[in-house]
């Protein structure tokens, strides 16, 4: 399956819980964390809505932590300046289930370790997340019960733009990470035991702008409480590689 026809709505269809948010919808941010204010072209995005149907708005609240709406072409993208910039959601309760998927069309232009995406203010310091991260080297999935597994693709130099895709479960185990419609890892390593957590969600940097900045954009990202199915996966690869620019 490829991205003609596809929106990642069909992915909440039947009431799964997560957050989908698109910079290509310019209509669905503003400037201001309160709503007010439409976002457009080189201005910054204080508030972006969540187009699953989940209602799980991300936004920030400080203005100097506010990412940037870019446009490249036909491209939409947030830019991240990997200093403190972040967006953050009202804590989403996935306690319900212990499986995850997460996609994103994301590019690092730093060398830091920076985050894309975290559940919880720290993966580390938190049972039930999981955390979409960078190097200056590589991509990294991981997923965490009360142990952590780390999924790596390694040899994607900064700078570096990806459509990025893992899916966990905790008590499978499982962890499957995919960078530009190829798996990189395939884990079975146990992540110990539960349910993913009642966390906000992190986008852009850890801990709503305190540490591990994304230097670099953010094309789209998608987060869902189950393991998508692989003519899924296709379907949402297909779709942030036509969102981001890259060929698979």
């Amino acid at each position: 399956m490829g991205s003609r026809g596809f929106s990642p709505s069909t992915l909440f269809a039947n009431g799964e819980e997560g957050a989908w948010y698109d910079p290509s919808n310019l209509s669905s941010m503003k400037q201001n964390s309160d709503g007010t204010v439409d976002a457009a072209v080189d201005s910054p995005v204080g508030y972006i809505e969540d187009q699953s149907g989940n209602d799980n708005t991300a936004i920030q609240a400080t203005s100097d932590k506010r990412p940037t709406l870019r446009q490249s072409g036909s491209l939409y993208y947030l830019e991240f300046d990997g200093a403190n910039d972040c967006l953050v959601t009202s804590a989403i309760d996935f306690t319900g289930g212990d499986q995850m998927s997460v996609f994103s069309g994301a590019r690092k232009t730093g060398t830091s370790s920076q985050v894309v995406a975290e559940l919880s203010a720290s993966i580390s310091g938190n049972a039930g997340t999981f955390r979409l991260f960078a190097t200056s080297t590589l991509w990294r999935y991981s997923s965490k019960g009360t142990s952590i597994v780390n999924g790596s693709a390694t040899g994607y130099n900064s700078p570096n733009t990806s459509v990025l895709s893992g899916t966990s479960d905790i008590s499978a185990p499982q962890l499957t990470f995919r960078v530009d419609g190829s798996e990189e890892a395939s884990l079975t390593t146990s992540q110990g035991s539960g349910n993913y957590g009642n966390y906000a969600l992190n986008i852009g940097s850890r801990d709503n702008g305190a540490s591990l900045p994304l230097s670099g954009h953010i094309y789209g990202l998608v987060v869902r409480d189950t393991v998508s199915t692989a003519d899924e996966i296709a379907s949402i690869e297909s779709y942030m590689a036509t969102k981001s620019g890259v060929t698979l």
